[in-house]
């Protein structure tokens, strides 16, 4: 029973990982077209959604699935699962890199100053450069745990 519930929150932790990365890369983009203080909203609602709902949600994921791992230690003879660690790995590191964008593009809009609009617009578009290795990284993710998973 235990097995199924961190299984439950597992999944569930990944979920609402993706719903935030999507959501987050959602109001960055949005935040591109828009202009005043709708724009502000925009770019403080994506770093606002990195910290307190991506980064919980990868957090939990990690801790369910090291859960996982304590109790059947033979999964790290897996090599499938060596591929998902590292996709892991890569999606936890970009969201910290996301989260530290985020946080930066808002203090450069409060902050103003001449130089300030053209870095905003170079830190997203390295913001969009995030999310599509992001997409990789869960698309082979997704691959590792069953494609590859399942034939082996």
């Amino acid at each position: 029973m235990l097995h199924a519930i961190v299984l439950l929150l597992h999944l569930a932790c990944f979920a609402a990982y993706l719903g935030a990365g999507f959501a987050q890369l959602q109001m960055m983009k949005r935040s591109t077209g828009a202009t005043g203080e709708l724009q502000k909203v925009y770019e403080d609602l994506a770093a606002s959604i990195l910290v307190k709902l991506e980064l919980p949600a990868i957090f939990g994921s990690v801790l369910t699935g090291a859960f996982f791992v304590a109790q059947t230690p033979e999964f790290m003879k897996q090599g499938w699962l060596h591929g998902k660690l590292l996709c892991v790995l890569v999606l936890l590191v970009l969201s910290h890199l996301e989260m530290f964008n985020a946080k930066k593009i808002g203090r450069l809009r409060r902050e103003g100053g001449a130089t300030a609009e053209n870095e905003i617009t170079a830190r997203k578009s390295r913001h969009q450069i995030f999310g599509t290795i992001g997409t990789v990284a869960v698309v082979v993710l997704l691959v590792c745990v069953t494609v590859v998973r399942l034939a082996g």
